[in-house]
């Protein structure tokens, strides 16, 4: 490091890089925000590619004989509910099988999730905003 008279000035280096874009002038160019909100991904349409900052809509729930996903429980749904059910076993919750003297939570989890017993909702949410509710009991599990 350099030693300086003054150490409270420290000479500004030269910027080589000139961050000035002179494709377009100031009045060409291309719009950041229309009517207050931020244009992203071009806003080809009305209201294509629109994003109003600080807004999210509530999300709301799709009726039972409207719902799209798939019936069959996947493998990370499988895990959470597994890994619930079995942390309230073991903090004593009532278990809803014959244990047959069975003691692990994790083992008493899986053998009520085989009988479909278990008291749990899985909640799917998808892109526009809405979400579907299965219990285990709908759920096909494999």
């Amino acid at each position: 490091m350099a030693d300086y008279e003054d150490d409270d000035h420290v000479p500004e280096e030269e910027n080589p890089i000139d961050f000035e874009d002179d494709r377009f002038s100031d009045d060409e160019l291309p719009p950041t925000t229309v009517d207050g909100k931020q244009v992203v991904n071009g806003g080809s349409g009305p209201d294509d590619g629109l994003l109003q900052i600080g807004v999210r809509p509530k999300p709301h729930a799709v009726a039972k004989d409207q719902r799209i996903t798939t019936p069959y429980m996947t493998k990370y749904e499988r895990a959470r509910i597994l890994g619930t059910r079995a942390l309230q076993i073991a903090m004593n919750a009532p278990v809803l099988v014959d244990i047959e003297g069975e003691t692990d939570p994790l083992q008493i989890a899986q053998k009520e999730l085989s009988q479909k017993k278990i008291p749990l909702i899985v909640r799917r949410y998808l892109p526009d905003n809405s979400y579907e509710d299965w219990s285990v009991e709908e759920l096909i599990i494999d």
